[in-house]
């Protein structure tokens, strides 16, 4: 029914990773020290490989109180944010897929499984079904005394190969980024979002002003004048030689840009920046003024 520890099969061949997967690694490195929103690093890793929602789960061992007071969920859940109907995830897959490894499986290992194996347990097959999504990937990330924590990406496909063998590269590096995770990370995180929150694209930011002068992102003054430049509508050589960088910095810059926005790409920025730009009446040379 489930398969195990994939990164330690033989495939034959080393799939490499793609930018989007080293740049995924790197946010989730960050967002465990607090640099920037988990939900944010969630994200970047579903868009990475290919997932719509990913969770870290942390679940308890005991089998006291219901299965929901068991679990803490802090997801990136995007089919829920374009799904008026569909409740914030508030469920782990973990034991489903674990079973009685649950509370030593491998860290950093990685297990799959269908959602059709999940039939016999509704509380987690209607959700997933809801979302019509058709395959789990559930990576160990820490074992304590009465509890373990996940890394859950759910897909809306069967998973590729190629894929899992990606996976299998880095997540023993999740799971170490994950033991030096700053003290308190996930309380915190929980606390914020809930167990209903929806926490996909960030709806709680939607209408958030990136540029306010109380720096809401949390923007370091690079990123701050990145996103004045692209607001004023400067297009990336303009930017490199006003800011007098190069290529790898500026997608430094965008990545955490994106991250602390809970943006996906330059074109969802550039709304987010825009429309409140609009509402301020901000012009070219006021943006340039500012940041001379």
């Amino acid at each position: 029914m489930f398969s195990g520890g994939i990164e330690e099969r033989q495939s034959g061949h080393d799939p490499g990773l793609g930018v989007s997967c080293i740049e995924a690694v790197a946010s989730w490195c960050q967002a465990v020290q607090g640099s920037v929103p988990l939900t944010g690093a969630l994200r970047q890793v579903c868009n990475a490989f290919g997932g719509e929602l990913a969770a870290v789960a942390r679940v308890n061992h005991e089998n006291k109180g219901s299965r929901i007071d068991r679990v803490r969920i802090v997801a990136f859940d995007r089919r829920a944010n374009f799904i008026n109907e569909i409740e914030g995830f508030n469920v782990s897959s973990a034991e489903a897929v674990c079973s009685k490894y649950l509370a030593v499986a491998k860290l950093g290992s990685i297990w799959h499984a269908h959602v059709m194996d999940f039939i016999n347990t509704p509380r987690l097959w209607a959700p997933l079904n809801q979302r019509r999504l058709v395959e789990t990937v559930v990576i160990p990330l820490e074992h304590h005394v009465n509890s373990s924590d996940f890394l859950e990406i759910h897909f809306p496909a069967e998973i590729h190969a190629s894929t899992l063998d990606k996976l299998g590269l880095v997540g023993e590096t999740i799971a170490k980024a994950w033991k030096t995770r700053s003290m308190g990370l996930l309380s915190r995180n929980f606390m914020r979002d809930g167990h209903s929150a929806k926490s996909g694209a960030g709806k709680s930011q939607k209408n958030i002003d990136v540029l306010a002068m109380d720096n809401p992102c949390k923007l370091s003054r690079a990123e701050y004048r990145v996103c004045l430049l692209l607001s004023s509508g400067l297009k990336k050589a303009a930017l490199l030689e006003e800011l007098s960088i190069g290529t790898a910095t500026l997608r430094t810059h965008l990545r955490n840009i994106y991250a602390k926005t809970d943006t996906a790409s330059q074109a969802e920025l550039l709304q987010k920046l825009l429309v409140p730009a609009a509402r301020r009446g901000t012009h070219r040379s006021e943006v340039t003024s500012r940041v001379a």
